[in-house]
């Protein structure tokens, strides 16, 4: 017996003439698989499976009355720890693919990758036209042309060397769990007197999905808002016209919103969309108009009061002028009062007293 894993075909050499031809396959990976014989000759036929952990195949036949069973054992051929690793892909705006995967630690220093992508229902198969190197070495693919995928598909990825046979890995993957869905489109907001209602449009997906396969969150947020006073995200399930009314009374201030989405069935958000702006920082005229007529009222309230305290209750007498050191050299008044003397002049009390003798002639 032998095995094609391109073609995924058993096959054998019909030498005797046996019925009831049964084909087993068996795998750590998978539940095991049993299929016919084909019509057109001693072979068999499988679906897709995961090959590289080694598969077991049996043919069960009855040959001339008697059960007879053969057994052939696929190991994954060439040298252990070579292959390449972490092998994973992913589309993205609805038009790319993009596979990743890391050199297998005991792979030759000359091995080279080449990944193959088959879509299991059609067989159509594709080497990848477009690598990324890493040292030389092919360690991920980018596919911008997706016509050939289809629901489930089947990648593999081999290695080639001089030195040792290198080991291959392979994996399948549902369109629907490897898509990395884009952000809502076309987010817009229109407001009222009272109201906000914000609408977006579904993101374009390569998968054919339905508004029910949709969860969206929204984020709005008051710009400049402190710290904590965030608004809570609101989550939403999707709708045939996806839009979001909420309270927002005039006048409101400057406020943005972004929204992403989500596989309801599982998998990571998408991106946020680009941030859209509603409302204003401007202040608000009527509210401006409130506010002039009482700066002025209380400007002018509190300029009576102060004549008034003025006035009735003696602000010099509560607040009386602190004396100040007289400054003699300067002092005009007290030169003023002063009687200027003669610089001979001696002063009071300081002169002796003499006694004067009047002589008068007699005639």
């Amino acid at each position: 017996m032998t095995f094609n894993p391109t073609s995924r075909t058993l096959s054998w050499s019909c030498l005797e003439n046996a019925t009831d031809v049964r084909c087993k396959m068996i795998s750590d990976e998978m539940e095991p698989t049993e299929v016919m014989m084909r019509a057109t000759g001693c072979r068999c036929t499988f679906n897709y499976m995961l090959l590289h952990t080694g598969v077991r195949f049996e043919v069960h036949a009855t040959v001339q009355g008697a059960s007879v069973r053969e057994e052939l054992r696929y190991p994954n051929p060439g040298l252990k720890d070579s292959a390449a690793r972490n092998l994973s892909c992913f589309i993205y705006d609805a038009s790319y693919l993009n596979c990743t995967w890391a050199r297998g630690p005991a792979a030759p220093q000359d091995t080279q990758y080449f990944l193959f992508i088959a879509n299991t229902r059609t067989h159509a198969q594709q080497e990848c036209p477009l690598y990324t190197l890493e040292a030389q070495t092919h360690t991920g693919c980018h596919l911008r042309d997706l016509s050939l995928l289809g629901f489930n598909n089947y990648v593999l990825v081999n290695g080639t060397s001089a030195e040792n046979a290198v080991q291959f890995s392979d994996s399948i993957w549902n369109t629907k769990q490897i898509e990395r869905l884009s952000p809502p489109d076309n987010v817009t907001v229109r407001c009222n007197a009272s109201h906000c209602c914000v609408t977006w449009k579904r993101p374009l997906t390569w998968t054919t999905l339905s508004y029910r396969d949709f969860q969206y969150q929204l984020d709005i947020q008051r710009r400049n808002a402190d710290h904590g006073s965030e608004n809570q995200l609101v989550d939403m399930a999707g709708q045939a016209d996806n839009d979001y009314t909420f309270p927002s009374p005039e006048p409101r201030a400057r406020h943005t919103v972004r929204i992403r989405v989500k596989d309801v069935r599982g998998g990571p958000w998408s991106v946020w969309s680009w941030p859209v702006e509603f409302g204003s920082d401007a202040r608000d005229p009527q509210a401006l108009r409130l506010y002039v007529p009482v700066v002025l009222s209380t400007l002018v309230c509190a300029l009576v009061l102060g004549f008034l305290f003025k006035r009735f209750l003696g602000v010099r007498g509560l607040f009386p002028r602190i004396p100040q050191v007289k400054d003699k050299v300067s002092d005009v008044d007290g030169a003023a009062a002063r009687v200027p003397w003669e610089d001979d002049a001696l002063g009071l009390g300081k002169a002796e007293c003499e006694e004067v003798l009047m002589v008068e002639e007699v005639s």
